[in-house]
């Protein structure tokens, strides 16, 4: 199965879950592509529901499968009234910056997870330093240029926004922290990319926020 997402993200997600929820816990892979992290966290003992628009493209037939095109309101709408209050956590890995209207995707995450469980979102980092280097020569953040629309990346989302949705939408404990590879300085060879990071360090220790990492996770829980 094609793991669509950064190095080493799924292995840092399943760590933060068994850190978290209980074994054999209801989760809700809300995104989940070919089913790559729905197939790890089901290996490790949860109860596993996936949701994507492309139900040939999922590959674990032993999991339970919903096919949801996620613009569409009224096929979101059908599913979060048919889940509220259902899951012991809900990932959205990798989806908010696919999505047209990221408030209220959060909203719906947050319906469907029970009271006291988790929300697990990740999503570009567009604060890294890279990020940051890429928009000052050209004005948009990494992985957001018109040669990543084919990978449907069309509404970056800041920290600070991803904070804030989470706080308005009434999400409790939230923490946002770096995720996936995104060394500050390459060692496994030179390349225009190990190249900048060395010519960035003497400005590392000035930059502020979250500024290494290929990707954030936010988690947060549901009041009680």
């Amino acid at each position: 199965m094609l793991i669509k997402a950064d190095l080493g993200l799924h292995q840092q997600i399943a760590k933060k879950i068994c850190e978290s929820i209980p074994i054999s816990s209801m989760l809700l892979d809300f995104g989940a592509g070919e089913g790559a992290l729905s197939a790890r966290l089901s290996d490790l003992g949860y109860q596993i529901t996936s949701a994507d628009k492309d139900e040939d493209n999922f590959k674990c037939k032993q999991i339970s499968f919903a096919r949801i095109d996620f613009d569409n309101p009224d096929e979101i709408a059908r599913f979060v009234v048919k889940h509220e209050n259902i899951f012991d956590a809900v990932l959205g890995v990798e989806v908010i910056e696919h999505v047209q209207n990221q408030w209220q995707y959060v909203r719906q995450l947050m319906k469907m997870v029970k009271p006291g469980g988790m929300i697990l979102i990740t999503t570009p980092n567009t604060t890294s330093w890279l990020s940051r280097l890429v928009f000052f020569f050209t004005g948009r953040f990494h992985q957001f240029s018109d040669s990543d629309l084919s990978y449907g990346h069309i509404n970056p989302i800041s920290p600070w926004e991803l904070s804030l949705i989470l706080r308005e939408v009434g999400a409790v404990d939230i923490h946002i922290s770096t995720a996936g590879t995104l060394p500050p300085l390459y060692l496994t060879g030179f390349n225009k990319v190990s190249l900048i990071s060395f010519l960035l360090l003497p400005i590392r220790p000035f930059m502020r926020g979250i500024i290494d990492g290929w990707c954030v996770m936010a988690t947060a829980r549901k009041p009680l």
